[in-house]
């Protein structure tokens, strides 16, 4: 009863806060030395009244060996609303982590990305730092993580738009991660971000993303996903608050 109220805790303090892309999902909480992989989809269409599809994919490779752990991560997602498209973002993620004999491991990470809702023509980033485990347990882990992140980013705007179309940040990244593989083809993740810019602190983005994989079988699972996405000084029409709901089918490979 104490376990199911503290994830109940965890869940309903993540959903309140709010940036990027969660990755945290992405790195299994135990793993042999060799080569893993997952891949999940969804499609959805409506007719009649409204003529609406939509299509995502998310797929992950997972490589451990010896003290090195490191993960690719892909995804994108597309939808059309009466013919006209309203989504059209996608993503790569690299991550190596160098696992020690203490509580403390250092990590790098690179993304590129895009996304023509938030008006992002292609963001490239590139960071490092060190994460620490705050609890291990055979099945589960929490995990802080805080590091050094550089920030590109060319943005669809004209000249005459106050926020301007070419930035380069230095952010701090930090995050908390809470990973549980429930059974052998079940797994609860829950994680926040915050990366406010070195200059700026109100310059902030945030994210926070629950994901719940439920296995049918051991290659073939049913997941779902709960996030937000904040940030403090977007670009100009855009929004400050995203938020998403998404069920899917995840196949490992």
């Amino acid at each position: 009863m104490n376990t199911l109220k503290f994830l109940l805790l965890l869940s309903i303090f993540s959903i309140t806060i709010h940036a990027q892309v969660n990755i945290e999902k992405y790195n299994k909480v135990n793993q042999s030395d060799g080569l893993f992989g997952n891949l999940s989809f969804y499609v959805s269409a409506k007719t009649g009244n409204t003529d609406i599809q939509e299509f995502g994919v998310d797929g992950r490779i997972n490589y451990h060996k010896d003290s090195f752990n490191s993960f690719l991560i892909a995804l994108g997602d597309y939808g059309w609303n009466n013919g006209k498209e309203y989504s059209n973002n996608a993503l790569l993620h690299f991550r190596l982590i160098k696992e020690t004999e203490t509580f403390i491991s250092p990590e790098f990470f690179a993304q590129i990305n895009y996304n023509k809702k938030q008006l992002i023509l292609f963001r490239s980033l590139i960071g490092v730092g060190v994460r620490s485990g705050l609890l291990s347990t055979e099945n589960s882990n929490l995990t802080f993580g805080t590091a050094y992140m550089f920030e590109h980013e060319k943005l669809d705007l004209s000249p005459d738009n106050f926020h301007p179309s070419l930035t380069d940040h230095h952010r701090w990244s930090n995050y908390l991660s809470y990973t549980n593989s429930l059974t052998d083809n079940s797994t609860l993740s829950i994680i926040i971000y915050a990366q406010p810019r070195f200059d700026n602190f109100k310059d902030i983005r945030m994210l926070s993303e629950n994901h719940l994989s439920v296995g049918l079988n051991e290659k073939v699972s049913i997941s779902v996903s709960l996030g937000l996405r904040y940030d403090s000084k977007p670009p100009d029409t855009v929004k400050d608050l995203d938020t998403y709901t998404k069920i899917g089918l995840s196949i490992k490979i």
